[in-house]
């Protein structure tokens, strides 16, 4: 357990540099699987079919899917190493300003970290003692729930390490960490049971931490009783917004997995994307689904009372290359990686002909950016097929070598039609 004297000599420095060396680890391990693929597996199909060759190739393909299961794994631990070291800074910073108000009000605090006055006791020197404490209780109830859950996590990844599948390694194990990392963060939040503890814990952060943990869990700091009205307005969109960022993720991290909303024979990625923005404020564009600048969905009233009610929506409202271009010539914008924020939309563009379903140079899907850990990596969930808080850099790799290389767009949605 982390105590008082652990917390003020951790080094959470070192654990940032050890999680980048597992992610460059991760890289190299995809490097080898990407040269396997295009040096041997790809060329012996081609030109060694008989039964050795075909013996041969599937060797290699072994051997690609044992990397593969490997790297992945990999970004797990660093998703998990990193989150532990973005808790320890909060938890240290708190702590730092415990012991500056300490000193301010002329408080001693020992070495196991409790709180004590040599003056006359009073009401005045009472608050402050109790508020220096709470200060320090929330300081070290920050650090343990990180250490706890990143070393429940690490002992199970490490266990793991003989896992082949690489589905099973990037879905259920590194998609598992992802959650952990994102767990952690959220822990490092207070309750929200003292207005005031919050109030004092979030004047601790430095202006960057603040930034940090509003990219990576703004539902839960503007639903929190003792942040700064400003601060959530800002997170919703600011006082101007024709939309709520908040609600799109709220919305979107309930109905994921659900077909509530789904058209039927479709692939409702899209869909569920046009949904979401428009149950958080987005106005619908048009009075039909067939009009050419539309962006609706079910509000036909028929066509001369025949029961001709056109399509279940719009072509802006379903087809992800339709959404895209709707957005960004209605006021959007493209943004690049480094300024996204949860309520962004993520396009993917195909650019090759790996995938023979897929024409390059075409949007074929969308997503939801619903999170963004200190270490800048992009969290989003999607639905067909449904997805949450999954990393974008830790599945690169694996959409790269399924699908294709593809590009991003991010897109953030400014409506300029109402």
């Amino acid at each position: 357990m982390v105590d008082f004297a652990t917390l003020r000599r951790a080094d959470p420095a070192s654990l940032r540099r050890a999680a980048e060396g597992w992610v460059a680890l991760s890289k190299e391990s995809w490097q080898a699987v990407n040269d396997l693929h295009d040096n041997g597996i790809g060329p012996l199909k081609e030109d060694w079919q008989d039964k050795v060759g075909q013996a041969a190739g599937k060797k290699l393909g072994e051997q690609a899917d044992i990397l593969e299961a490997g790297a992945d794994i990999t970004r797990g631990v660093a998703m998990v190493v990193d989150g532990l070291a973005s808790s320890l800074e909060y938890a240290q910073q708190a702590l730092t300003r415990a012991l500056e108000l300490a000193s301010a009000y002329r408080l001693e605090v020992d070495g196991n970290g409790t709180v004590s006055t040599t003056g006359e006791v009073t009401g005045e020197s009472l608050g402050h003692l109790n508020e220096v404490s709470d200060l320090i209780k929330e300081a070290l109830r920050e650090a343990r729930q990180a250490d706890e859950q990143a070393s429940a996590e690490l002992h199970k990844l490490g266990a793991a390490t003989c896992e082949t599948d690489p589905e099973k390694a990037l879905d259920q194990l590194q998609g598992e960490a992802s959650q952990i990392q994102l767990a952690m963060l959220a822990g490092d939040i207070p309750d929200g049971k003292d207005p005031a503890l919050v109030s004092r814990w979030w004047a601790s952060l430095t202006p960057e931490q603040q930034r940090q943990l509003e990219l990576a869990e703004p539902v839960k700091l503007a639903n929190l009783p003792g942040v700064p009205d400003a601060v959530k307005e800002d997170l919703r969109g600011g006082p101007d917004r024709k939309w709520d960022r908040v609600k799109m993720v709220e919305w979107v991290l309930a109905h994921w997995n659900d077909d509530s909303g789904d058209f039927d024979d479709e692939n409702n990625c899209t869909n569920f994307a046009s949904e979401a923005l428009f149950q958080s404020g987005v106005h619908m564009k048009g009075d039909w689904t067939l009009e050419g600048d539309a962006w609706n969905r079910g509000r036909d009233p028929g066509w001369l009372g025949l029961g001709i009610i056109g399509q279940q929506h719009s072509h802006a409202w379903g087809g992800a290359q339709n959404l895209h271009d709707f957005m960004v010539g209605n006021g959007g914008r493209e943004v690049p990686p480094g300024e996204v924020k949860p309520g962004d939309l993520v396009f993917l563009e195909d650019d090759n002909d790996l995938n023979p379903d897929l024409k390059p140079g075409n949007i074929h899907h969308t997503a939801v950016v619903t999170a963004v850990t200190p270490d800048g990596d992009i969290r989003y969930s999607q639905h067909n097929s449904s997805r949450m808080n999954v990393s974008m850099d830790g599945r690169s790799g694996h959409e790269a070598q399924t699908e294709g290389r593809q590009k991003l767009h991010y897109v953030r949605v400014e409506p300029n039609w109402y």
